[in-house]
């Protein structure tokens, strides 16, 4: 079933996006025209139960894809009807959530919604950010690895292009580094790795005959 759900997800970006105007995807921005959509539909004399029966699983479906790729979290049928779960004691319903701005309208929009899931669900904000600086952290040591290990190389290379090469993946490495430390507010670790990077620049030019 959450293929489908998915599948109905791509739907809407597929059909909505020429008509938005917008680089329409997973996104709030998007989130805020779907809500505007839904209020021009709900507002037509002509729409019928089955047509807004329609809109909603479709809707519904590209909303709870929009949350979790921007806030996390995952689909979980609870009894019978299909929510975004965060853990076991939080979870989001967006299919009754488009389905109430089609009866209610602005009172219950799927954008003011959105905006306050953050808010709403703050302790699960705070694990992501925490998992994500994490991520980040191994990242980091990942890229300084693969710069020590390429300056190693340097001297067992026979060559000089197969130094060069080795050199290059070094600088690379260590300047993916540089801005992952400074993305992380690292100051102590970029002013480091600068350093690092100065000394086998210094040594790629001056002992390295280049």
């Amino acid at each position: 079933m959450e293929d489908k759900i998915r599948a109905s997800a791509e739907f809407v970006i597929k059909q909505l996006s020429p008509l938005s105007g917008l680089e329409f995807g997973y996104n709030a921005e998007s989130v805020a025209w779907v809500d505007g959509f839904i209020e021009r539909q709900r507002n037509r004399s002509d729409i019928d139960k089955n047509i807004m029966d329609g809109l909603v699983n479709t809707l519904g479906s590209f909303l709870g894809e929009c949350i979790i790729r921007c806030f996390g979290g995952y689909w979980h049928n609870k009894e019978g009807e299909w929510c975004v779960r965060f853990d076991s004691e939080n979870e989001i319903y967006p299919f009754n959530k488009v389905h109430k701005q089609f009866a209610n309208g602005p009172e219950d929009s799927i954008k003011s919604f959105f905006e306050l899931i953050p808010v709403m669900f703050k302790e699960h904000m705070r694990k992501i950010d925490q998992s994500q600086t994490s991520n980040s952290m191994e990242q980091l040591e990942v890229f300084i690895r693969q710069a020590e290990d390429a300056y190693s190389r340097i001297y067992d290379e026979g060559s000089r292009s197969g130094r060069a090469a080795a050199y290059n993946e070094c600088k690379e490495s260590m300047a993916d580094a540089i801005r992952l430390a400074r993305e992380l507010g690292l100051g102590d670790k970029v002013a480091e790795l600068e350093k690092k990077l100065d000394h086998y620049k210094n040594v790629f030019r001056h002992q390295m005959d280049f």
